[in-house]
């Protein structure tokens, strides 16, 4: 089950959160939160409920026996997950380099994907290696420890929270009205993302992939590049608004990345919890770029290696995080010159390399990607009028994709409660306070509405960093 379902959001949830305001105590409320959390899972693959439960408790009880400094208490766990991960994610694609295949020509293992299990094994891991480091001590109890495995807010796609950020917060946390309000706003417009633009945007993409002409190949790969990116990041919102609303605060994920005027930059406000984990968990332990500027390499070649694997067993995903470790590579000695160029410019090529990397992603076929890539850069015709069609049509998504992948929804923010907001006084409510919030309000239930009407008789597209 997925946020933009509308039984998630009309049974499920609100049934949720009665049970969760009305009974008291913290730790009845995590029971609740515990119980919900293994009922959304189940609804979604409830086969894989069981190893959910298996590796929870063999990480609880591995965790209990970490020693701070002690690197040989660490090994076994983080080894032992990321064992769990290669068997479910990578066996099958492993076994297909050496030519083993099963009898219809697919994989010899045939094991589904558990839902989720790249986010929450990397949780464990950094579980284990924190605690190592002394940051946290081990979770006082399993429950505890259950509850922030799979919590469901951010089960599917993260964002990926570390047990140290948010561990007084599951034992102390308080759920404020003004929390509440401002959680229920931001999954409203993280909803109103994932439903109203990205689902949109990928159905204009599905049509044009099919067209094989070199206009609807560059126009797919915009498409893609704003689906992926109002999916994911409108999934996160939602994540980060529900576990406001519980009183939980996970890290930011996304900051206008398609502002950035470097890859540097764009890899700053792309997937951010992901880029830190392979930053403190992979690329300083092997060194960073404190042992020379060969080693600093070879670190960042493992990193988007390890990177492209973890978005998916396929050669596409190898290929797009190599892409971009070449392009980081390249740009760290183009850097004083690219400074010198304007702004938009910067931008501009930034953009136009973060596509191209969209475009590698998008493909799980390597034919495909190749002809792809040969119809953008002038193999076959270029233009019909069927693309011409299914431009005109897109033309308002993609200006509503522009203007929301920019800063310009931020400044209004800030500006519009800049405006109602200031001047007031400690521990008083003004009326431009009151016109502010009932405006917020007002813009949540509309994107609520235009929400439900898309889905009613309309199924949402899966999310795409749920399969991951």
């Amino acid at each position: 089950m997925e946020f933009s379902n509308l039984y998630f959001l009309y049974i499920f949830l609100p049934l949720t959160l009665a049970v969760y305001f009305l009974i008291p105590g913290i730790n009845r409320k995590n029971i609740v939160l515990i119980a919900a959390s293994l009922l959304f899972y189940t609804m979604g693959q409830p086969f894989y409920l069981p190893v959910l439960l298996l590796t929870a408790y063999g990480n609880y009880w591995l965790g209990d026996r970490i020693y701070n400094k002690d690197r040989r208490t660490v090994i076994l766990p983080v080894v032992l997950n990321i064992l769990v991960l290669a068997l479910f994610k990578y066996l099958n694609f492993f076994l297909g380099i050496f030519g083993i295949h099963g009898t219809d020509g697919g994989g010899v293992v045939g094991l589904a994907l558990p839902i989720g299990i790249s986010f929450y094994t990397f949780q464990m891991i950094a579980y284990h290696v924190d605690a190592y480091k002394g940051k946290h001590d081990p979770a006082p109890s399993f429950l505890n420890f259950l509850l922030y495995v799979s919590m469901f807010p951010k089960m599917l796609m993260g964002p990926i929270v570390r047990y140290s950020d948010i561990r007084q917060q599951l034992e102390h946390r308080r759920s404020s009205p003004r929390a509440i309000f401002e959680g229920g706003v931001r999954f409203c417009v993280g909803l109103a993302k994932k439903v109203l633009i990205a689902d949109y945007a990928y159905l204009a993409y599905a049509k044009l992939e099919k067209l094989p002409y070199g206009a609807a190949a560059w126009l797919s790969a915009l498409l893609f590049m704003f689906y992926i990116y109002f999916e994911f990041s409108g999934c996160t919102d939602m994540a980060i608004g529900l576990g406001r609303v519980f009183g939980f605060r996970y890290a930011e994920n996304f900051d206008l990345p398609y502002t950035s005027k470097s890859i540097t930059e764009f890899w700053r406000r792309w997937h951010i919890t992901l880029g830190s984990f392979f930053r403190d968990y992979v690329y300083i332990p092997l060194g960073g770029n404190r042992k020379g500027k060969v080693r600093r390499i070879l670190n960042l070649f493992i990193v988007w290696a390890l990177t492209g694997l973890w978005h998916g067993a396929n050669w596409n995903y190898l290929i797009w995080g190599l892409y971009f470790f070449a392009l980081l590579t390249a740009e760290k000695q183009l850097m004083p010159k690219l400074e010198k160029l304007p702004y938009y410019a910067r931008l501009l090529i930034t953009m136009f390399f973060v596509l191209i990397g969209w475009v590698i992603f998008s493909h799980e076929s390597l034919p495909a990607l190749g002809n792809s890539l040969a119809m953008m850069f002038g193999k076959g015709s270029f233009w019909n009028a069927q693309v011409g069609v299914i431009l005109r049509n897109s033309l308002p998504l993609i200006a509503i994709c522009l203007i929301g992948s920019s800063v310009l929804p931020r400044w209004f923010s800030l500006i519009w409660g800049g405006i109602l907001v200031r001047g007031r006084k400690e521990n008083q409510i003004s009326a431009t306070q009151v016109i502010y919030a009932v405006s917020l309000f007002l813009f949540a239930v509309l994107l609520l509405c235009l929400c439900t009407v898309s889905l009613v008789g309309n199924a949402s597209q899966p999310s795409l960093y749920a399969s991951f």
